[in-house]
């Protein structure tokens, strides 16, 4: 299967086949040789013409001898199903928009890799567009309603608002929003718990014995942040640690974001380390919003002489690969990706007249970070 990316101006979509699929037209089967047909596949496979176009089309779903036959025959003589030309039979085009701020983003990437084999195996195509402001996926989501995809999944780009477009093509095909704050009660929504995560991982810290803890927040400063940020406060309190205003920093989800703010929160507490309570002048555990903060703040640790997790423990956000190259690993809130992926796939069937709104747990993955 290909992955196209999308650019502002529509441009012809690539084709592929997949095992099995759904959809409402007879696929076009063409060859590179002139001289064969339909007919010489249905007659090497000795099956029928039917036969050959329904396995082709992914209409027959069963993976018996006869449909490994056809696509054997199908294989040698050079044939492939050309979905474009189904497209121009049909509403239906086997395509599928999937809308990122970037490919480097943790869970745009996890949601692309999950998503991308899944659309395959349905004979679907995956178009990408990557838009890093409003502007731009704004751009990408026109692009993608004039390829007439059979449905968008958007994961929103920080301070974008969207709605009014969104509103404007719901009617016409289903849209899923990914994360952030539903601004449309037209388009459907697949949601990560992240008040629970932030529960999990609190609790998850006093149950180790820390007693007091810090939050490195991500800078968008959006209500999603404001309440992540007031739920952090509110388990500190439930679970009756220690925090203070100056601990808790808002920046960016980079290394050195998080190197930085950790060398200026902890260097100047070294030379204390007598006082019996030297938990209340720097936290004995960070909460960060994202694996590569993590990494940074483990950085500016070691470079400290503090060991992790023996005087801090670290919690990041993402379980990305990073978490398992750590040392030690990093204990991570894990998105619950594939049931995001199946959610959203499951949406987009039901078509634009069914939106709903869908909010999942993660998981708290404990590594050695926190001790375990």
């Amino acid at each position: 299967m290909t992955t196209t990316s999308t650019t502002p101006q529509p441009t012809a979509a690539s084709t592929s086949t997949g095992a099995t699929g759904n959809t409402s037209a007879k696929p076009a089967v063409s060859s590179s040789s002139s001289s064969a047909s339909i007919t010489n596949v249905a007659a090497l496979a000795n099956v029928s013409t039917a036969t050959v176009s329904r396995v082709l089309s992914g209409k027959r779903a069963k993976d018996d001898d006869i449909a490994r036959r056809v696509r054997a025959a199908a294989e040698e003589l050079n044939y492939s199903v050309n979905y474009a030309a189904s497209a121009l039979r049909s509403d239906v085009t086997n395509t599928i928009g999937l809308i990122i701020p970037s490919a480097t983003d943790p869970l745009s990437a996890q949601l692309l890799d999950e998503l991308e084999p899944l659309t395959d195996v349905d004979s679907q195509q995956l178009l990408l567009g990557i838009g890093a402001t409003q502007e731009k996926q704004e751009e990408r989501i026109e692009s993608l309603i004039a390829r007439n995809v059979d449905g968008l999944i958007i994961v929103t780009a920080p301070g974008a608002e969207l709605a009014a477009t969104l509103e404007r093509h719901a009617r016409q095909i289903p849209i899923v929003q990914v994360g952030g704050r539903q601004r449309s009660f037209r388009t459907s929504m697949v949601s990560i718990d992240d008040n629970a995560a932030m529960e999990m991982s609190v609790r998850h810290l006093a149950e180790s014995g820390v007693r007091s803890v810090a939050y490195l927040a991500n800078h968008d400063m959006s209500f999603e942040s404001a309440e992540l940020f007031a739920m952090f406060h509110t388990q500190v309190r439930s679970y009756a640690l220690y925090t203070d205003r100056a601990w808790n920093q808002f920046g960016e989800k980079t290394v050195q974001r998080g190197f930085h703010c950790t060398m200026r929160l902890f260097g100047d507490a070294l030379d204390r380390s007598g006082r019996d309570d030297l938990y209340r002048l720097r936290p004995e555990a960070l909460i960060c919003c994202d694996d590569t903060v993590a990494f940074g703040a483990m950085v500016a640790l070691d470079a400290l002489g503090l060991a992790v997790p023996g005087d801090v423990r670290i919690i990041g956000y993402g379980d990305s690969p990073l978490a398992l190259t750590t040392m030690p690993p990093l204990t991570s809130v894990r998105p619950p990706v594939k049931q995001i992926v199946a959610e959203a796939l499951r949406l987009i069937a039901a078509g634009p007249a069914a939106p709903a709104h869908i909010t999942l747990p993660p998981q708290l993955v404990a590594r050695g970070s926190t001790g375990d």
